[in-house]
């Protein structure tokens, strides 16, 4: 179904003025290879720093020299922020590189498109000729404390063993502040070369609010109620108008996502995806009789210009480094063996109700007689569901029993959330492999289509896969959203099991989404001494900024 947003291309233009910004907390800004980069990505009205009420995705991007884009992290914001991380491999070379977080309508800025932040990575596998990073990356972070007299973090004692428990007390002493979005990350001090990066103080203070004033047909549509898929139908004849052709959008599996659009005056059409999915397979497919006479054709997936980052010239490492990156390396590697003990969880997995859902009838085929095939399956048990054959061409047909909602058209068919064309093919499939089939045996309004009802299977191991094909379909690998997770904190207590697996960690504890009826934060120190941050950062929903930093010592 088309959202208002998606009918501004196709009808009078509305004028926005207004914008969005994003702020990015991260865990550190230099890394050795087998470590950890850790982001949160909070979404912004500029003009008074509160939850951006415009998009719904973001992006963020790693990149290198050249353009090089090292990842692309697809997420979904909720309330305004996301997650994510990435775990820096030895193929990446030692250099700056610039982290990227944007959404689509900031595109339409004519400046300060994406957020910005140095990132230093330096691989100690490389040859010393090799390992170069840029010329003003060349100072360690300091050890200033920042206060923040409307909520901090307080520990009592700040000289620490290692494996020793650590008691983080949570004070909010302005009620305006008990409500946001904060992030907390304990790190060991920063020992390698590094740029501070802007602080949420700094940010607020430096932004501009530029506003976006839509008056023409040349913008980026914002993704106001999920990630937008676009493209165009190209007509092989030109009696056949490329103009209110149905086209139907795919995402089989467990969480099942099924969207039908029409196209606009010129062959566009636009999708927008607002669930969670985890399949990167989707099909597009023009859903029309005379649909061979068409191609199909998608837009590139969503991406900005890179080519005006500029990095600094480069400059070789200083061999003083040498010990401390060989420490680095040394606790990467040992805390990637013990991987499997230590291992983040990804958060509960939401499977969205099917959209038909009630439906009228629902047959679980294990609480019948299995019979061999589909066709023998449809006569004998699902009562109200019937099939015809037109010179071996079959299709689905309902019995409808309320004679107010009679329609023509044939029925909606869906296997595991798939639009299905070629009735034949799944006539074929094996029917055993099918768990339940569910029917609406009334007209039924889908998209932008009415038809005589709907029946939807669902496999057993919800995989099933279409052979159709043509111009007029489009089977397409999409990257999937980052799911979120809740990330590894130890607990060492006399029944742990952990206490003979060493303990390496420089990342004491990363909290994203910190939750501020939290009095007392836990967590434990590792086998590395040395001197520690504790950092906390992010934006209060009255649109306050927060930035609160203290140290304590592992001996």
């Amino acid at each position: 179904m088309f959202l208002s947003s998606i009918n501004w291309a196709q009808t009078n233009l509305p004028t926005f003025e207004t914008s969005e910004s994003v702020y990015m907390h991260l865990n550190a800004t230099s890394f050795v290879s087998g470590e950890t980069l850790f982001y949160k990505i909070q979404c912004m009205n500029p003009q008074d720093f509160k939850k951006s009420q415009i998009s719904k995705v973001a992006y963020v991007e790693l990149v290198g020299e050249n353009a090089q884009i090292i990842f692309k992290h697809k997420v979904f914001l909720s309330d305004g922020t996301s997650q994510g991380d990435f775990f820096i491999p030895p193929s990446i070379k030692t250099g700056t590189y610039k982290l990227l977080g944007y959404t689509r309508w900031m595109q339409n800025k004519s400046s300060s498109r994406a957020f910005q932040s140095e990132i230093t990575i330096i691989n100690p596998f490389q040859s010393s000729i090799e390992n170069k990073i840029s010329s003003k990356n060349n100072s360690i972070a300091d050890s200033i404390s920042h206060t923040n007299s409307e909520i901090a973090i307080s520990l009592k004692n700040k000289k620490l063993k290692t494996r020793a428990l650590i008691n983080l007390e949570l004070k909010i002493n302005n009620e305006s502040f008990k409500k946001g979005k904060y992030s907390l990350s304990v790190r060991k001090v920063q020992d390698l070369p590094s740029i501070t990066k802007i602080n949420p103080v700094e940010f607020k203070n430096s932004e501009k609010d530029q506003k976006i004033i839509v008056n023409g047909s040349n913008y980026i549509l914002p993704e106001l109620r999920g990630e937008i898929i676009s493209g165009r139908i190209v007509s092989k004849n030109e009696l056949f108008p490329v103009n209110n052709r149905s086209i139907a959008f795919s995402n089989p599996g467990k969480s099942f996502s099924t969207k039908l659009v029409k196209t606009n005056t010129d062959g566009t059409f636009y999708f927008s995806i607002d669930q969670p999915y985890y399949n990167p397979n989707s099909t597009i497919q023009i859903v029309d009789k005379s649909k061979g006479e068409y191609q199909l054709l998608l837009d590139t997936p969503f991406g900005i210009e890179k080519s005006d980052l500029i990095f600094e010239n480069e400059k070789l490492l200083n061999s003083d480094l040498k010990t401390i990156l060989e420490e680095h390396a040394i606790a990467s590697q040992i805390e990637n063996t013990y991987y499997l003990k230590k291992a983040d969880t990804l958060s509960k997995t939401i499977h969205p109700t099917p959209f038909y859902e009630p439906a009228i009838h629902e047959y679980i085929l294990d609480n019948y007689n299995r019979f061999p095939t589909i066709k023998e399956t449809i006569i004998e048990i699902v009562k109200e569901m019937n099939y015809d054959n037109n010179d071996g061409v079959y299709s689905f047909r309902l019995n409808d029993y309320d004679t107010n909602t009679n329609v023509e058209e044939p029925p909606l068919v869906l296997v595991d959330g798939l639009l299905i064309q070629d009735i034949n093919e799944l006539l074929e499939y094996n029917a055993s492999e099918i768990y339940k089939i569910s029917t609406l045996n009334t007209g039924y309004l889908y998209g932008n289509k009415l038809y005589s009802g709907l029946i939807s299977f669902i496999t057993k191991n919800q995989n099933f896969e279409s052979k159709f094909s043509g111009d007029f379909i489009i089977k397409s690998e999409i990257d999937l959203p980052l799911q979120q997770k809740n990330y590894y904190n130890p607990v060492y207590s006399e029944s742990s099991d952990l206490d003979r697996i060493p303990d390496y960690r420089y990342q004491l504890i990363w909290i994203p989404d910190l939750n501020t009826d939290t009095k007392n934060i836990l967590l434990y120190s590792s086998d590395k001494t040395g001197r520690f941050e504790i950092k906390l950062e992010g934006f209060s929903d009255e649109g306050n900024p927060v930035y609160f930093n203290d140290f304590f010592e592992v001996e």
